[in-house]
């Protein structure tokens, strides 16, 4: 009993501060007035509030909030005797209801009537013939500014609409039945219908913002057909103020990069990016935008939310009270993360314009890592991506060995132009500028070689097995594509790449060196056509010394054959490997005018299969190889089995003739000798410190790889350092001038043949004098005939005319190869290679053609070269080199 007195007593409180508040509001608006009639209208405007008979629950009429700013406004410009503003006091009395436990629908009513009590008020003030469209802050000059268009038949028949809608009566504030006091009908302005005929203008340009979000033309924003940015309305600029109108142009920047986006990920513009990396662009950036829209949506939605909410009063206060109403500054503090994401986004699709495969997925690799965190992000989602179609080709690359690239946008391609027989060397390549900057290239030809084992395999091998664990490592390396553009190699993709290229180079390894046998063919290749195996060569020779001295169009393959097979059984080439010897072959080129045997006949290492794919591509280097070894050992077989054999065989029996001929023979032994030391030099230097050392180099190398690739590497780095050391690959000026010291050996070997034939003949003549006289002695004849000895005084001057001459034609040709080793001397000096200016150190060990030729004692050319590449790295070594008169 005593609760529902309580209850009692707070309803007549609240009741009571109500009755209050409205009798200081309607104080507010109609001033101070007659006892009589301020309990007129305190009585009127309870008797509304307590029927709560008005209908305002229509969408188009004006919220409380409304309602409550038009009659601050009405009230604004009067001013209370202390020079308080009435309408502070209006809002302070307003809120002071609003905290009252007082029904929103109730409180709606009321202000809605103070508005039309307040608005009736300023009429009675205004003039009677004034019109009403001169009232600037008047609520009813804006309804006739809007209903001025409008003709008075449609007004009536809204009127008449609202009548009916409401019932009979409606159109009146208060019926006098229904009223204590008894006082008449009074008609109230028609807010209710004009507000039903125009939307809120606050929410019509919060739309606009948000139509613009997407590229939408609204009320109030319109697109320039020129530049594609947002624009304001002429026709409607005139209802925004100016801070509407520049938040709305700053709101429409986000639509303007909403439609870049929209135009790069339209494939039909042009301007999108190409390829099936291109596509996963492309259908990420829709994405983005389908993200966008969602966002979107939510602002529409919840601005459409919050309008229904207002317009029906439920929960008004409360949504008012939270900030839950969008506004332009809402807007504005929501949008710049959106702005910022849309804008990296334009800039990375703008920089991808008709890019396509590792160019795509570097220039957006170049956008990572600027300091700000959700571009990172960004970036590394547009990458993930974007690495998506890349992932998938190597993956089938190096685990099926196939190629699907029908838009040449893979890293490693294939020509379609060269055969099987070059598979390992020449099919496939590396594509560069599909390159991706975040794939370094030391793991491009990982890739290419690991794609390349597996075709080998299936290819040459004929091996069709899968390899190990294939479907775990395909969906490990599908699963983290994201890793692929990872700074440090660690990632379980890198390390799935690197078991499939540990795997198939092993296995490729495994066949080669096994069941192939690669290492002894490469130590056969070096043995025979590197001529390793020196007592083969030499009874090759021996055997073939016949054939090599023919000319070339006598010479013919079938006859050296079975030589060579002569020569590999009486040779410790006899305990090799016979399926290393039968690659083994010698063959026979075109011959040119003036060619002999040593010019065409050369050995040939065939290899077929696997090794063919292998080592085809080093088959020319190593006939290079060949051809200038081979020419080291015509010049020593000439030297040592032609002129120095002849020399040695000659000298006993000349012995006689020592007086006319001990000159020449003196010159030709110290200048064969002279040759002699240079070839003996060279056949060292190439053979063992060259060839020898190398080789070494490369069994250890050998020894230590786990891929075949390192085998090969190794091998291809062997072979370009011995075309250095064996003067094939230096400048031109090196192998002329070796060539021209080989020529002047032949030309001694044809000059000491000629000089040997004169000095017989000689000898011949003498000895039939001889036998002549001692003929006449037996016979008792003694002396000559006058004839015998003229003849015989003649050609003794013959004979010691063609010495003159022979020991002329003997300088000319030591000055020949002087010249040209002194050439060959400086060519080795100036070179680059520490190596070589040792050599030429060791031909020239007591500088005597140093002192011959004052070119090689100039500086910066001999010593200086020897000094500065040699020497001076170590500064404990001061070298003092005299001078060119000491």
């Amino acid at each position: 009993m005593s609760q529902d007195l309580n209850v009692g007593n707070d309803v007549a409180a609240d009741a009571s501060e109500i009755s209050n508040i409205i009798n200081e509001m309607i104080i507010c608006i109609k001033g101070k007035q007659l006892p009589e009639v301020h309990d007129l209208a305190i009585a009127e405007l309870s008797k509304m509030v307590a029927e709560n008979n008005l209908d305002i629950r229509d969408s188009n009429m004006l919220s409380e909030r409304e309602c409550v700013q038009k009659i601050l406004k009405l009230l604004s410009d009067r001013k209370e005797e202390d020079g308080k503003t009435v309408s502070d006091y209006f809002h302070e009395l307003h809120r002071k209801l609003t905290l009252i436990n007082c029904v929103p629908h109730m409180r709606h009513s009321l202000m809605t009537h103070l508005l039309s009590m307040a608005d009736n008020s300023d009429d009675d003030k205004s003039s009677a013939n004034e019109d009403p469209r001169s009232q600037g802050d008047n609520l009813t000059q804006i309804l006739f500014c809007r209903l001025d268009s409008r003709s008075s038949s449609s007004s009536n028949q809204n009127e008449m609409e609202l009548v009916n809608r409401n019932g009979a009566g409606s159109s009146h504030s208060y019926d006098s039945s229904q009223s204590s006091f008894g006082f008449r009908k009074q008609s109230l302005p028609n807010y209710l219908d004009a507000t039903k005929m125009f939307p809120d203008s606050q929410h019509d340009v919060v739309m606009s913002a948000i139509y613009s979000f997407t590229g939408v033309q609204g009320k109030y924003l319109k697109k320039d057909v020129v530049t594609g940015r947002f624009k304001l309305d002429p026709q409607n600029i005139k209802f925004l103020t100016t801070g509407q109108a520049g938040m709305l142009l700053r709101l429409s920047e986000l639509g303007y990069y909403h439609d870049r986006v929209v135009k790069f990920s339209d494939v039909s513009t042009g301007f999108n990016a190409i390829g099936s990396m291109g596509q996963a662009l492309i259908s990420k950036l829709k994405e983005e935008l389908a993200n966008f829209h969602g966002q979107v949506a939510v602002l529409h939605d919840k601005i459409q939310r919050f309008r229904l909410v207002a317009m029906s009063g439920i929960g008004y206060r409360e949504d008012r009270d939270s900030g839950d109403e969008l506004t332009l500054f809402k807007l504005l503090a929501w949008y710049i993360k959106p702005l910022h994401r849309m804008q990296w986004l334009t800039k990375i699709a703008d920089a991808c314009q008709i890019k396509k495969g590792g160019e795509l997925a570097s220039t957006v690799y170049d956008f990572l890592d600027n300091g700000n965190d959700m571009v990172n992000e960004l970036v590394e989602d547009l990458l993930t991506a974007i690495c998506g179609p890349l992932v998938r080709m190597i993956s089938k690359w190096i685990l099926e060995g196939g190629i699907s690239d029908i838009h040449r946008e893979f890293f490693v391609k294939s020509i379609k132009d060269v055969g099987v027989d070059r598979l390992w060397h020449d099919k496939f390549r590396l594509r560069l500028p599909m390159l991706p900057k975040f794939v370094p290239i030391e793991l491009a030809n990982k890739i290419l070689m690991t794609g390349k084992c597996i075709n080998f395999l299936r290819e040459i091998c004929e091996e069709q097995g899968m390899m190990k664990e294939r479907d775990e490592l395909m969906k490990v390396m599908e699963s983290s594509a994201a890793q692929i553009f990872s700074y440090t190699p660690d990632t379980s993709w890198h390390a799935a790449v690197e078991t499939c290229y540990q795997q198939t180079s092993k296995h490729v390894l495994d066949i080669m060196v096994g069941p192939h046998k690669l290492l002894d063919h490469l130590y056969g290749m070096r043995r025979y056509l590197l001529l390793g195996q020196g007592d083969f060569i030499s009874i090759l020779i021996e055997n073939m010394k016949n054939e090599l001295e023919r000319p070339g169009l006598d010479v013919y393959a079938n006859d050296l054959t079975s030589m060579l097979d002569s020569a590999l059984r009486c040779t410790n080439a006899q305990y090799d490997d016979p399926d290393i010897l039968n690659h083994l072959d010698v063959i026979v080129q075109r011959p040119f005018n003036g060619d002999i045997g040593w010019d065409i006949i050369s050995l040939q290492y065939i290899v077929h299969g696997p090794l063919a794919a292998m080592l085809e591509s080093t088959m020319p280097t190593y006939k290079v190889l060949f051809k200038p070894l081979w020419r080291m050992k015509h010049m020593e077989f000439v030297l040592s089995m032609k002129i120095w054999k002849e020399q040695m065989g000659n000298a006993k029996a000349l012995r006689t003739m020592k007086s006319e001929i001990g000159k020449a023979s003196h010159r030709l032994n110290l200048f064969t000798s002279e040759i002699m030391h240079f070839i003996h030099q060279m056949q060292y230097y190439v053979l063992f410190e060259v060839i020898e050392c190398n080789w070494v180099e490369l069994q250890k190398k050998m020894q230590k790889a786990t891929t075949l690739d390192e085998i090969l590497e190794a091998h291809e780095k062997f072979l370009q350092t011995i075309l250095v050391g064996c003067f094939v690959s230096n400048k031109a000026s090196v192998e002329h001038s070796l060539e021209v010291v080989y020529d002047n050996i032949i030309e001694l070997e044809k000059w000491q043949s000629s000089f040997y034939k004169d000095c017989f003949q000689e000898l011949s003549a003498r000895k039939k004098l001889s036998k002549i006289v001692e003929k006449s002695e037996e016979e008792g004849v003694y002396g000559l005939t006058n004839n015998m000895i003229l003849q015989r005084d003649q050609e003794a001057k013959m004979f010691a005319e063609k010495m003159d001459i022979a020991c002329r034609g003997l300088e000319v040709i030591a000055t020949d190869y002087e010249k040209a080793v002194s050439s060959f001397l400086m060519s080795l000096n100036s070179s680059d290679d520490p190596n070589l200016q040792l050599f030429g150190t060791r031909l020239d060990f007591n500088e005597y053609y140093k002192k011959r030729d004052t070119n090689l004692s100039k500086p910066l050319t001999f010593e200086h070269m020897r000094m500065s590449n040699v020497f001076a790295l170590n500064s404990r070594f001061v070298i003092c080199t005299p001078s060119c008169q000491e």
